[in-house]
């Protein structure tokens, strides 16, 4: 009985903060094929030697694949070196040179640390280089918070989700929304405490 009613406890408290979150933070609309001047493809940690991490992995094929499809004509990459020594912009760059992408095509933003500074900064390049749509990539579990720092800003923006990577089991997809929306929803709950 007691398992039952702490399921349940924990249940409402989910569905709670799932409802919460998703209120608090807009999302736009996908893409849909529609055409963008950027692509704004937002970084994540490489692997510890540098190599592209699964997650990374998918937000590249995204964004390649976007380019192909004419989606839009240059692609900035945006992040630092957080987790390690390696800048998420030049790996994503490197990769996406790799895949056929030109480096003409390529704008590296190689300051953000954090998903609000990265969209800061592509907001920024936009403006100098007379840009004024883009196309958010990331994985789904992030769009929500990415989308939301954008329509904050006033980046005229669709999204668009890249693949879970093949390595992760249902389980571990679970897990990494339940980590993004906690993280959000103790934000808004900040927020929220602050303006008292």
């Amino acid at each position: 009985m007691i398992a039952l009613c702490i399921f349940i406890l924990i249940s409402l408290c989910l569905v709670t903060m799932g409802i919460v979150t998703c209120t608090h933070y807009k999302r736009a609309a996908n893409n849909n094929g529609r055409k963008r001047d950027v692509i704004i493809l937002l970084g994540y940690p490489p692997k510890k030697d540098g190599t592209v991490s699964p997650i990374l992995r998918e937000r590249i094929k995204e964004a390649a694949k976007l380019y192909r499809e004419g989606v839009a004509e240059n692609i900035i990459c945006t992040g630092a070196a957080v987790a390690n020594s390696y800048v998420e912009a030049d790996i994503m760059a490197q990769a996406l040179i790799e895949s056929g992408i030109p480096e003409s095509r390529i704008i590296p933003e190689r300051l953000a640390r954090g998903t609000y500074e990265n969209l800061v900064n592509s907001k920024k390049i936009m403006q100098d280089r007379k840009m004024n749509t883009a196309v958010i990539v990331s994985s789904p579990w992030h769009l929500r918070k990415a989308s939301s720092y954008a329509l904050g800003l006033g980046i005229d923006h669709t999204v668009e989700g890249s693949d879970f990577p093949c390595e992760y089991l249902i389980v571990g997809i679970g897990l990494i929304y339940l980590y993004m929306y906690t993280q959000m929803f103790i934000s808004y709950v900040r927020v929220q405490t602050s303006k008292k």
